[in-house]
């Protein structure tokens, strides 16, 4: 008898614990987290007695804003659907999505709330939420969004010094005025409007080759060493291809980056082994999380693991000009550009400035600091000439501009099936002291010298006509 009471209390006392342990586990480590959930129905609630703070661009453009008329709150976007998906809505019927959404513990005032907001929500007290002030530039933004306008594609820009992101464009967007009423309409759109494209993961094309000449520096290859490109060659019984079979004769490193030589970086690759070529990739980022207040998938470099502790060596050839199984966003596209213009230091990206209490007074400011290291400068400086001359003598001409030097590679990525390539363009200005990085992906484009480069002139010329 005392024994089974025994087992019962000890089985009590096991549960109990398990208990504590799970409550500890969700009201304390996982906390914020399940408070930030788009689907967290208690932010849902508080939308009806907390004005939801504003949105601003690092100018004070308003982005979102909730206007009361009458006792009745309507959130409006000024700006439309030139900064959709990124900026996201607030809906009681559809929840929250995009900064809206991954702000919102900061907007209705709960994140860090004061002594004041605190007492209010005790009470349930009509409240302010606080005000977001992003490191956006709205005419960039505006720029790239109508540069890109008509076609299924993203455009980045960040500035490569601290890594304030100053432009997130996605295309097809969508009008966040009028969001229920027009949900079906939107969610069945081709395109997927609410999906962000600067997000989402595609094959790089030559835009890769960047990071494969990383691999081919530390493997001691001589970059003034003369290849002969003959239009095609057999890398590991592979058939490597240049673009219409053409061949671009005699090339070092540079004029090979340039023209975009493809059984170049293919045949080199293969010389500095996969070892080199997995530690390249992970020096930029991929099979890293990427730090930001959005979610970003990671770079990946096979369909099985993002990034392998060995590399089938048949897979190297193709990977090293961005084909293969290599899947990058164009987000990340950018921060590796950005990454080689800032002398090899790719800084921690943010696209919130800061946040605004009541009393207009900062209540966070984003760090700047390093994320990674990627190259020394030495290293990067050999990338960026290599860049300088792609955009003064090579296929990334179409991006040049005549008052600034702009250092650039292009790609023309094969999505597979016959389809158009992906055209990418990655570029940052000026060259000698970066101020922008770029990374334009227009899906489905053709080259990226063609369909990506002009859209990328026009985002860098907006950003150095700013004084």
């Amino acid at each position: 008898m005392m024994q089974g009471l025994r087992r019962v209390a000890l089985g009590l006392a096991f549960s109990f614990l398990i208990l504590g342990l799970g409550l500890v586990y969700w009201q304390v480590w996982r906390a914020e987290a399940l408070q930030n959930h788009p689907a967290n129905r208690r932010l849902i609630l508080l939308e009806d007695r907390v004005k939801r703070g504003g949105i601003f661009d690092r100018n004070g453009e308003i982005l979102a804003q909730t206007q009361v008329t009458g006792g009745k709150k309507t959130r409006v976007y000024p700006k439309g659907e030139a900064f959709e998906p990124m900026v996201g809505y607030a809906t009681l019927q559809h929840g929250s999505a995009g900064l809206e959404g991954a702000l919102g513990d900061w907007l209705l005032g709960v994140k860090d709330a004061t002594f004041t907001q605190q007492l209010q929500q005790v009470f349930n007290l009509p409240r302010q939420g606080n005000d977001a002030v992003l490191t956006i530039d709205a005419r960039i933004q505006l720029a790239a969004s109508a540069a890109l306008k008509g076609k299924q594609g993203a455009a980045v820009a960040i500035d490569p010094r601290n890594g304030d992101v100053l432009a997130l464009v996605s295309e097809p967007g969508f009008n966040p005025d009028g969001l229920d009423q027009n949900w079906k309409t939107i969610s069945t759109q081709a395109g997927s409007p609410f999906r962000n494209h600067a997000f989402s993961l595609f094959p790089p094309g030559s835009t890769m080759k960047v990071v494969t000449s990383l691999a081919l520096f530390r493997a001691g290859i001589n970059t003034t060493e003369l290849y002969d490109c003959e239009g095609s060659t057999i890398v590991r019984g592979q058939a490597i291809h240049e673009q219409n079979d053409k061949a671009h004769g005699w090339v070092n490193y540079n004029l090979a980056l340039a023209d975009s030589c493809n059984t170049y970086f293919a045949t080199y690759a293969e010389k500095a082994g996969t070892d080199k070529f997995l530690a390249a990739a992970k020096a930029f980022g991929f099979g890293q999380s990427i730090p930001l207040e959005l979610s970003v998938p990671q770079s990946s470099l096979t369909k099985t693991e993002a990034l392998p502790a060995k590399l089938d060596a048949t897979l190297l050839p193709a990977s090293a000009f961005g084909q293969g199984e290599v899947m990058v966003s164009p987000f990340h596209m950018a921060l590796i550009a950005a990454g080689i213009a800032n002398q090899g230091v790719i800084m921690q990206p943010h696209v919130v400035e800061r946040v605004l209490g009541e009393d207009g007074k900062p209540v966070y400011t984003s760090p700047v600091e390093p994320w990674l290291t990627a190259m020394s400068k030495d290293e990067a400086a050999k990338i960026t000439s290599g860049m300088i001359t792609a955009v003064n003598e090579g296929t990334a001409s179409p991006g040049a501009l005549p008052d600034a030097q702009v250092a650039a590679k292009t790609g023309s990525a094969e999505p597979g099936g016959d389809v158009p390539t992906h055209a990418w363009y990655i570029a940052f200005a000026p060259a000698e002291a970066p101020r922008i990085a770029v990374a334009v992906l227009v899906e489905n484009g053709g080259t990226g010298g063609g369909a990506a480069a002009p859209i990328a002139r026009q985002m860098i010329q907006s950003a150095l006509s700013r004084k």
